[in-house]
């Protein structure tokens, strides 16, 4: 996490190793995620309508619409990075934490769907493009794939 004093921005890079993605989530308007490096997908979708593909790489710029999920995915030889720009700080706005806090699951009210939960094509679409690159699938230990 990066938040400068007095301000009410806030920010955070998130690195994630070869063959692996992040859990969807969903979360208030206007962040920015820049990517830093590697090659991927990110999926976003408003609840209850149909899932949308942007492929991205180092330079490009993804805008989650908000409370869309959206989760992004590395298919490709190094890791991913991104650095993530946000317009609140939730420490500097307490009241905003639940807007931007997105670690609980969307079971018990939160705005995370774990792994188990996703969409199984989401999985496929994962594993057909690692596939298509020979890129190892280090999402095992996480979840296995029933």
């Amino acid at each position: 996490m990066i938040e400068m004093s007095n301000n009410v921005m806030s920010a955070h890079i998130s690195q994630f190793p070869v063959g692996t993605y992040k859990k969807a989530h969903r979360h208030g308007v206007g962040a920015h995620v820049i990517i830093l490096r590697g090659e991927g997908f990110s999926v976003m979708w408003r609840e209850g309508e149909a899932i949308k593909r942007y492929n991205w790489r180092a330079g490009s710029l993804l805008v989650p619409p908000e409370r869309w999920f959206h989760q992004h995915f590395n298919i490709g030889g190094e890791p991913a990075r991104y650095l993530a720009l946000k317009p609140f700080s939730s420490r500097k706005f307490p009241g905003l934490r639940k807007q931007w806090g997105t670690s609980e699951s969307v079971k018990t009210g939160g705005d995370q769907i774990e792994y188990e939960d996703e969409d199984p094509r989401i999985r496929a679409m994962f594993e057909e493009e690692l596939a298509k690159r020979g890129v190892e699938n280090r999402m095992g230990s996480v979840f296995k794939a029933a």
